[in-house]
């Protein structure tokens, strides 16, 4: 895949029959309909495949306390599902900060959505993207490095706490929140084949010590078909 990070290996599978899955972790969904058993033990086959190509053995993947996976122990890692798919992002924590991934369908939002996600000067960056699907860009980055961060911060936060400023760059945070006002999140963004996949990749810097503002941002953009990045 082009401009894809160095150390960061992924998977993907559709839903599964859930008798794959660990017993700690089907408990944790006994009480989930049988579509959403299948796609969350497809989320974990996805999450083995790609902690098998870091050398770890299959192994379970429970919930926290927060229903956030719980990794394996020196891994950054990172789950999403959307249109029958399931695809799972892991590193080295030694070779990255943190890592979130978001897979969405390449649809336009709802036009009544659209003001709760981004702002007009996010939707103006991003033309000439209708303002729809320019609205699923910025929502699919904010979801991908708000995972990113939240094994860091444990912060909880809406869409308003970052400003996307795709295509050209990142996220930068606007709250006292997260990783702290003014920290910047490398993004990039792939869309193909009907789908738009996110991905923000921390990189760890001054030995491990996570930088606030000036912190380091990758140029985003679209990579079409044939391999061409582009900027919308």
């Amino acid at each position: 895949m082009v401009d894809w990070p160095e150390g960061v290996v992924w998977a993907v599978s559709g839903p599964v029959d859930p008798a794959v899955l660990f017993p700690v972790e089907r408990q944790a969904i006994a009480r989930a309909v049988p579509a959403r058993q299948a796609e969350f033990a497809g989320g974990r086959d996805a999450a083995r495949a790609a902690l098998a190509q870091l050398g770890l053995p299959p192994q379970p993947i429970p919930k926290g306390a927060d229903r956030a996976p719980v990794w394996p122990e020196g891994v950054v890692a990172s789950l999403s599902h959307t249109a029958g798919l399931c695809v799972a992002v892991a590193a080295r924590a030694r070779d990255w900060r943190g890592l979130g991934v978001d897979l969405e369908r390449a649809l336009p939002l709802d036009p009544q959505l659209v003001p709760t996600i981004a702002s007009p000067a996010e939707l103006d960056r991003l033309a000439p993207l209708e303002p729809g699907l320019a609205a699923l860009h910025v929502f699919g980055a904010k979801e991908a490095a708000y995972k990113a961060q939240y094994p860091l911060t444990r912060s909880l936060f809406g869409f308003a706490a970052m400003e996307a400023l795709l295509p050209d760059a990142g996220l930068r945070m606007v709250a006292a929140t997260g990783l702290g006002q003014g920290a910047k999140l490398p993004m990039r963004q792939w869309r193909n084949g009907g789908l738009l996949l996110s991905l923000c990749a921390l990189p760890q810097v001054n030995g491990g010590d996570f930088a606030g503002p000036g912190y380091e941002v990758f140029p985003c953009g679209l990579t079409e078909p044939d391999g061409r990045k582009v900027k919308v």
